[in-house]
Order: structure tokens, then C-alpha cells, then sequence
């Protein structure tokens, strides 16, 4: 009887641990018919093309993976929403991989629009490999973004992603904790703080052997913003280039490994001069001020960053 019960759970613990593979286009026509029938553990194989779907996890363990990469394999977003979106709980064995993820207008969160590509919130922590977001755009986290949830991205590249608010491809706000490994931002753009990433309240991130390249922003934090002391970025062996006004404005740890290209941040109208039309500036708009003009970033335009722009005076370095 013992042996009989023996087999019995050894055959339950197998039909519990039996994952299955679903196939898009083949057992099913789109990303989500496929989601629907997956459980925790299936994984989802599509095949190379445009899929004009949004894409929701619905908070299962599964794996979605392109069978022929992000070089064919795009998710362009339904209309006025994100492409891909974690709004369940999903753990880092919720795998997204090899996608493009493009085309993305982002979700509401507390009043705003935010992460066009990719929308993270309510404790969802999914791993994110080999995956390129670009070309989308929101109010805030054009290319992301990640509240009260700890992703890991590695090796996924964020390019042309833009914001009209804080982060043009990555928004980190509320209790989030994200990693980046292995991680290229490119050309991405805010009309306010953080051209690639902001920080907003009570976060930490983690950023490893990342490329920021030519990212700007119109206010501060070309590559990176940290609007407080409440938030952290973790940056070790990453690179920093071409960042517009300059790359990294608040509270970060340097962990080491780090370079940076020159950068002219006192260069105010960005003609490639600091001379008297950016200590002009500078004096136009002295005192309390959110603005290009607070060149140490704290919010106050006075003394301190007209001696920056005394400092530097004449032709930014190449």
C-alpha cells in the first residue's frame, strides 16, 4: 500500500512539474489566445514578424521567446496602450525575450501616461533579455516604466525612446529596485529631467556594463536623473557619451569600472562655447528655479553656478 501511494504522488509531482510549449502562429493565432492558455512554468514560442497586439502576462510564470530574435520579431502596441505590460505580481520567472517592442503610447498611473513600451507596477518583477525598445513615447518613462516593482533588464537596448516628463526611456518611481545588465541607451530624449533614466521617490537601481550614448534631456540629467536623496543608482563599469546637458544630475554611487566622455554642462544655449550668453542666462534667471540654469542641480540658480560658468570659460572640450 505504502509503494502504491509512493508511485501515485511521484506520478502527481510529474504531471505538476510537465511544462508545455504553445507556438504563435501554430497551436495558436496571437501572443494573448496563447497567454490564456498557458499556466505557470509553459513556455510561448513566436514566430518572426509584426504582431500588432499588447501583450499581458496576466500574472503567470510563463516564457514568451521569439524563435528568430528582435532583429525579426516585433510588438507594435494596440492603440493608446503599452506594448507589454506586468501589472499582476509577475515573478523573475516571468521571461520576456527577443522581442523589438515598439510603437507604444503608454498606460495611465496617479493622473499621468507612462511607460509607452513597457508598463511595470504592483510588486511585478519580471526578467526582460535580449530585447530592444525603441521608438515609443509617453508623459512619463517613454521607453518604461517601473513602479513598486523590481524587473531585471539584461542585455536589452532602449533607443528612441522620448517623454514629455521625467525619463525618456526609463522611469523609476515608487519603491522599485530594477536591474540593468548589459544594457545600451541610445539617442533617447525627455523634454524635462533624465534623457535616458529618472529616478523618482524611494528607489534603487542597479545598473551594470552599461552604454549611454547621446542621450539628452532639455532641462537636466542627460543620461540620468535623480530628482532626491530618497533614490539611489548604482552605476559600476558603464560608459557615458554625448549625454546633453550633462550625465548624471543627484544622488548616485559610483561602484567603480565607470567612463565618462567630456561634457559641457555650463554651456547653456549648447552652441559649444560657455561665454557671456550663458552667465546671461544664468543671471536671468536667478534664484529658486527648476531649470538648465542650476547647473549643480539644487534647484537654486545663484553664485555657485555662475562660478561654474566662470570656471569653464570658452570652447567646450571634444
Amino acid at each position: 500500500m505504502k509503494a502504491h501511494f509512493a508511485i501515485l504522488a511521484t506520478l502527481a509531482a510529474a504531471s505538476a512539474t510537465h511544462a508545455a510549449i504553445f507556438s504563435v502562429p501554430g497551436s495558436h493565432a496571437t501572443i494573448a489566445e496563447a497567454v490564456t492558455a498557458a499556466d505557470h512554468g509553459d513556455t510561448i514560442l513566436v514566430g518572426p514578424g509584426e504582431w500588432a497586439e499588447s501583450v499581458d502576462f496576466r500574472g503567470k510564470q510563463i516564457t514568451i521567446r521569439s524563435t528568430a530574435g528582435a532583429e525579426s520579431t516585433t510588438l507594435v502596441s494596440s492603440p493608446n496602450r503599452s506594448c507589454v505590460t506586468f501589472v499582476s505580481g509577475e515573478t523573475s520567472d516571468a521571461l520576456l525575450e527577443g522581442f523589438t517592442i515598439t510603437g507604444g503610447f503608454g498606460m495611465p498611473y496617479q493622473g499621468a501616461i507612462v511607460g509607452g513600451g513597457i508598463y511595470l507596477i504592483d510588486g511585478s518583477n519580471p526578467t526582460i533579455r535580449d530585447c530592444v525598445i525603441r521608438d515609443n513615447e509617453a508623459q512619463f518613462g517613454g521607453g518604461v516604466h517601473i513602479a513598486l516593482s523590481s524587473p531585471t533588464f539584461d542585455n536589452c537596448t532602449f533607443s528612441n525612446n522620448s517623454s514629455v516628463s521625467n525619463g525618456g526611456a526609463v522611469r523609476i518611481h515608487d519603491k522599485s529596485f530594477p536591474t540593468f545588465i548589459a544594457c545600451s541607451f541610445v539617442n533617447n530624449h525627455t523634454n524635462d529631467f533624465g534623457g535616458a533614466i529618472a529616478y523618482g521617490n524611494d528607489s534603487t537601481g542597479s545598473h551594470i556594463n552599461c552604454i549611454f550614448d547621446g542621450n539628452t534631456a532639455d532641462i537636466r540629467g542627460g543620461a540620468m536623473y535623480l530628482g532626491c536623496s530618497c533614490s539611489d543608482a548604482q552605476v559600476a563599469g558603464s560608459d557615458f557619451c554625448n549625454s546633453v546637458p550633462d550625465h548624471i544630475v543627484g544622488a548616485w554611487s559610483d561602484n567603480g569600472g565607470n567612463d565618462w566622455c567630456p561634457v559641457c554642462e555650463d554651456d547653456i544655449n549648447a552652441d559649444g562655447t560657455v561665454n557671456v550668453e550663458d552667465l546671461l542666462s544664468v543671471i536671468a534667471n536667478w534664484g529658486a528655479c527648476v531649470c538648465i540654469e542650476d547647473i549643480n542641480g539644487d534647484a537654486l540658480v545663484d553664485v555657485n553656478d555662475l562660478l561654474l560658468v566662470i570656471q569653464d570659460w570658452g570652447t567646450c572640450p571634444g
